[in-house]
């Protein structure tokens, strides 16, 4: 598993929680780790259900579903979605990845975590 480079002294907390309409089906639950050190004390966990019907079969079309439609505040880079490029390169469930050739159904299980990269500050 990837450690993180944190701020000294912090712990990250559990964030805010958007949780998926009523009836909403094919969940998957993205925990997206979020820090903007000019209003945070600490890094913190947010977590957005998704129904993956919503979106495109790749983690990026999660990602991009997410800060359009659930959660503008959201901040993550990407440019050529073609694997080429590497813009999109960040930690999915402890494996530095790209987000645009990373296929849903390569996930282990419904709970994604996504985060930098271990040597990248955010």
């Amino acid at each position: 598993m990837v450690q993180l480079a944190l701020p000294r002294g912090s712990k990250p907390t559990s964030g805010k929680v958007h949780k998926a309409p009523a009836g909403a089906k094919n969940v998957k639950t993205y925990k997206v780790y979020r820090y903007d050190p000019e209003v945070d004390a600490d890094p913190r966990w947010d977590v957005y259900e998704v129904s993956a019907d919503e979106h495109g079969p790749m983690l990026l079309d999660a990602l991009i579903h997410i800060k359009n439609e659930i959660d503008p505040t959201l901040a993550f880079r990407r440019s050529c979605r073609e694997g080429i490029c590497g813009s999109c390169s960040m930690t999915i469930d402890g494996r530095n990845a790209l987000a645009c050739t990373k296929g849903m159904e390569e996930c282990a299980s419904d709970t994604i975590s996504i985060g930098p990269l271990p040597h990248q500050p955010v």
